[in-house]
């Protein structure tokens, strides 16, 4: 009898997990924000503080549709690149390699519209995960509001002490529809 009960009990919270449409951030529910959490960007900060102001999104709103809270991914591009020697440089959608960045901050912006896992990026053989992750609203992925629908991500990588290379990373989509995503820049 406790195999069967131990069997059971698996079961049903497998069953949860899988079958769950609550996000694991404790401010979201079912997709709505319910807070709005004002936040540092550390280590992904930079000097001033109206910086991340700076990044943006460069799809418009007619390239992007949204279908619902828990839509997959139908948008994920390399959107900024930030170093200390260069600042700021926006990606366009076709672009291949970016200016020529360098110093000793380099940080990497992804934009992604629809719910997925995001993988570690890589550059240079070196794996790293999100150090930062910002749930995103609306057809402009703008900084959410309370009752707002998350509609999708701003995630930033830090690789810092890099100087240039090959930078890739993607993200599996959780929802329909289903897929892998991917993007790649090369960094001056």
């Amino acid at each position: 009898m406790k195999i069967f009960t131990k069997t059971y009990l698996f079961l049903i919270v497998l069953m949860l997990g899988c079958f769950s449409g609550v996000s694991t951030a404790a401010d979201i529910e079912a997709g709505v924000v319910k807070v709005v959490n004002i936040k540092k960007y550390s280590p992904l900060s930079v000097d001033s503080p109206s910086s991340m102001s700076e990044i943006s999104l460069e799809s418009s709103s007619s390239d992007i549709s949204i279908k619902s809270a828990a839509a997959g991914i139908t948008y994920f591009e390399i959107g900024n690149v930030y170093s200390s020697n260069y600042g700021w440089e926006t990606i366009s959608g076709f672009q291949s390699s970016t200016g020529d960045h360098g110093g000793t901050n380099l940080y990497i912006y992804i934009w992604q519209f629809g719910y997925g896992n995001v993988t570690n990026a890589t550059m240079n053989g070196i794996s790293r995960s999100a150090g930062l992750s910002e749930y995103r609203c609306g057809n402009d992925l703008h900084v959410c509001a309370v009752g707002e629908t998350v509609t999708g991500w701003l995630y930033g990588f830090d690789f810092s002490g890099q100087q240039f290379g090959l930078f890739s990373v993607g993200s599996n989509s959780t929802a329909y529809p289903f897929g892998y995503w991917g993007d790649s820049i090369y960094i001056n």
